[in-house]
């Protein structure tokens, strides 16, 4: 089996819990994905809101240090891409393909900040995370602007050097403006507006989903959307299992998103239901999309090839 999952916290975790990363309970372990034939991951550094400014800058370096040594101690089992097109050589190499993404755009929210992260190896920024900071508004943000004119710099920054820039709890005026730039673009840990509302009347979730409108534009701009696992974002009235990413999987795919449609799991970020709470419990969603009648080339695209596809395009 082939996994490219687009966003988890465990790095973030490995730090403030002093666990290593070679194996642990937490939802991510480099032993719990040795069965992967091939794995790519995305290891976001999370920018707590209440951080701006240099204590953000220091709080992602201690972060990335942790995961530095981490990366040391276990070469030979997985390897930062330092350029996109490293992610097929490192697979081939039997090792994990890990992509350094930051979550809260605050430890580089400075002009010159995309060529900071650049130099950080970092491959994907999630703009905000829920509230207001120094580029951009957060998806529980009642202020209804788009990005402040640091953040349209960074972006186009970002786009420059390869940077993908996520909208994943960007507010929508924000969103729209990432969009109408024409910079890459992926969502990379959000659900169906539409299909939680089937089962839920969580405000809260609904602002961190995206509508269906949003799903479209994300598909005809060549982007990303990770179905994220938590059980806050997938439904309500205990529909939150695997059976519930099905149901948003599907819904994406009637819109259009073959081609789009990716995991962005959230490991070690939320709350996740017990059927597929960390990485080795991957093969029961494979499995059961597979009996919803996912063909093997479409498993394949949602769970691998597609988020490949999109960072090796990147420039």
């Amino acid at each position: 089996m082939r996994l490219f999952d687009l966003h988890c916290d465990t790095i973030g975790e490995c730090y403030k819990q002093k666990k290593p990363l070679l194996d642990s309970d937490l939802h991510i372990s480099l032993c719990k994905g040795k069965y992967l034939d091939n794995w790519a991951q995305a290891f976001a550094i999370w920018i707590p809101d209440e951080l701006r400014g240099a204590k953000a800058e220091e709080y992602f370096k201690n972060v990335f240090l942790n995961f530095k040594n981490e990366l040391s101690l276990n070469s030979d089992k997985i390897e930062l891409c330092q350029r996109n097109s490293d992610i097929k050589r490192i697979n081939s190499e039997g090792k994990c393909a890990a992509l350094l993404a930051c979550e809260g755009a605050s430890p580089f929210a400075f002009d010159g900040g995309a060529q900071a992260a650049f130099e950080y190896d970092v491959k994907l920024i999630t703009l905000t995370w829920n509230d207001e900071n120094e580029i951009a508004f957060g998806c529980q943000d009642d202020i209804k602007k788009g990005l402040k004119p640091l953040g349209k710099r960074l972006i186009s920054d970002m786009a420059r050097l390869g940077i993908a820039a996520d909208v994943s709890h960007l507010n929508r005026p924000g969103f729209f403006d990432v969009i109408e730039s024409g910079v890459p673009v992926l969502a990379s840990h959000s659900n169906s507006l539409e299909v939680l509302r089937e089962t839920s009347d969580d405000e809260v979730a609904f602002n961190r989903s995206l509508t269906d409108e949003q799903i479209r534009l994300l598909i005809q701009a060549g982007g990303l959307i990770g179905l994220n696992f938590c059980c806050r974002f997938l439904g309500g009235n205990g529909f939150n299992g695997i059976e519930a990413i099905c149901r948003h999987a599907e819904h994406m795919l009637e819109l259009g998103a073959e081609d789009c449609l990716a995991i962005g799991s959230d490991y070690d970020g939320c709350g996740i239901a017990d059927e597929i709470c960390g990485i080795d419990k991957m093969p029961a969603l494979y499995d059961y999309f597979a009996g919803r009648g996912f063909g093997t080339e479409l498993l394949d695209k949602i769970f691998y090839t597609n988020a490949l596809n999109f960072f090796e395009n990147l420039a």
